[in-house]
């Protein structure tokens, strides 16, 4: 027979083992169809679910954390904006491109 101490930790360790995968979306704010070179480009990562650590990486060697960020394009191009969205043992990621134009 489980004391109440031991079923309350066994049923903490299955429920952190059976986490939803987290789903990964994010808008781009500031900056969508394109954007000028040195203005910013906001992306929001608020319409992720079951996500609770965002990492972003702009395509340009630039990466940061967090739900919302801001990115500055020094150079023309198309630009692949990834965002990865992690729970505490799972992660997902989505993407979607912008382009930087002089």
């Amino acid at each position: 027979m489980l004391h109440k101490a031991n079923f309350v930790l066994l049923a903490a360790l299955l429920l952190a083992g059976c986490s939803k995968k987290p789903d990964a979306c994010f808008t781009i704010e500031k900056g969508q169809p394109s954007s000028k070179v040195n203005d910013e480009v906001e992306v929001n990562a608020g319409c992720s679910t079951d996500a609770g650590d965002f990492v972003w990486d702009f395509g340009d060697g630039f990466s940061t954390t967090g739900i919302k960020a801001k990115h500055k394009y020094v150079t023309t191009g198309q630009y692949t904006i990834k965002l990865t969205a992690k729970n505490s043992n799972r992660d997902a990621t989505t993407s979607k491109q912008v382009t930087v134009v002089p």
